[in-house]
């Protein structure tokens, strides 16, 4: 009697397994004729795919590759060019913002590429999420993704691959925006506004600019500051992460500088702060074009000045929704 049962519950386990395999048989060939989802390479031709850069700090320095590029590249004609910082697997936060501010049928200077937008990320070792990441570069060809590993504490890495992008594959264009993709944009308005000469110019750098904020000493916070590495009472002032706009000629003096430093975790203080004001940079207020928070996206905020609306971005969108909804709340100011 136990030999039956034992032979019968062999045979449902062999049923089983034979089923599972037969049934994803066709994905199984689908997925194994596909190239290597991890080895994801699409450099332009007159590059070579092992190419590499060095992010150079006084104490350190760190070797990395661009490991994809757009093949749609800046031309003579980009003025802007917009480089968003995301992760992986942010997959529909990055189709919000393509679906919206980022969209050629949203904004005539992204349809010129007037504006040149893309996306940041770093590779990932895990073969689903690249083989997606893949299928995502051959649908939109707007990724750069880098070599560098992904953390909180290695930004300051990220943006000097955007500043290192920049100046190797869109060198001609006036300025370079950094942006986190939590932010809704009106990219008429904020394209509009690098126009002005009070606003932009090629040698600074604009955005909200903060003052007199003091270092963090507590060991286990995550902007932590040792006084070995800042040892004065307040930081120099430095422009918001979120979102800043750097000038063309401030781009190769940046990179140079920061060789005489050592390496940061926090990146906008290092590289708007410390560095320019290593470097005597001009810091551009746009306290009254930026909202930080969505609480702040009210209608008493969202008013025009001269006949434009007043503000171009919104920081802390949590989402595709929020982003779809901040967006909508920034195109629909009517200005006469």
């Amino acid at each position: 009697m136990n030999l039956c049962r034992q032979l019968w519950k062999y045979l449902v386990i062999a049923v089983i397994l034979y089923a599972t395999v037969f049934l994803n048989l066709d994905r199984i060939r689908t997925f194994s004729s596909e190239p290597s989802a991890i080895q994801f390479i699409n450099i332009p031709s007159n590059e070579s795919s092992n190419h590499l850069f060095t992010a150079q700090f006084k104490d350190q320095n760190h070797t990395y590759q661009f490991l994809t590029l757009p093949k749609k590249t800046c031309t003579n004609n980009t003025k802007l060019q917009i480089t968003i910082l995301s992760t992986a697997g942010n997959f529909d936060i990055r189709q919000a913002i393509r679906d919206t501010w980022a969209n050629p049928k949203n904004s005539m200077h992204v349809a010129n590429n007037d504006v040149h937008i893309s996306f940041i990320i770093s590779a990932v070792e895990n073969e689903f999420l690249s083989y997606a990441l893949q299928k995502e570069i051959e649908k939109h060809d707007d990724l750069i993704v880098t070599s560098l590993y992904e953390s909180y504490e290695l930004l300051i890495l990220k943006v000097h691959a955007i500043l290192t992008y920049k100046q190797h594959y869109c060198a001609s264009a006036d300025f370079q925006i950094k942006a986190d993709d939590d932010m809704a944009v009106d990219m008429d308005g904020l394209f509009e506004g690098i126009g002005d000469k009070k606003l932009a110019s090629v040698d600074a750098i604009s955005g909200i600019i903060w003052k007199n904020s003091p270092p963090v000493r507590e060991k286990k916070h995550r902007w932590y500051v040792p006084m070995t590495l800042y040892s004065q009472k307040f930081f120099p002032p430095y422009i918001d992460g979120p979102i800043y706009l750097i000038g063309k000629n401030a781009v190769p003096r940046m990179l140079e500088e920061a060789k005489n430093y050592n390496q940061w975790v926090i990146e906008d203080v290092f590289w708007t702060g410390v560095i320019a004001k290593a470097l005597k940079i001009k810091q551009i207020n746009w306290a009254s074009h930026l909202l930080r928070y969505v609480i702040e996206l009210i209608p008493t905020r969202l008013k025009c000045s001269k006949g434009k609306p007043l503000i171009y971005a919104v920081h802390n969108m949590k989402g595709p929704i929020m982003i779809h909804d901040g967006y909508k709340k920034l195109k629909g100011v009517k200005c006469e």
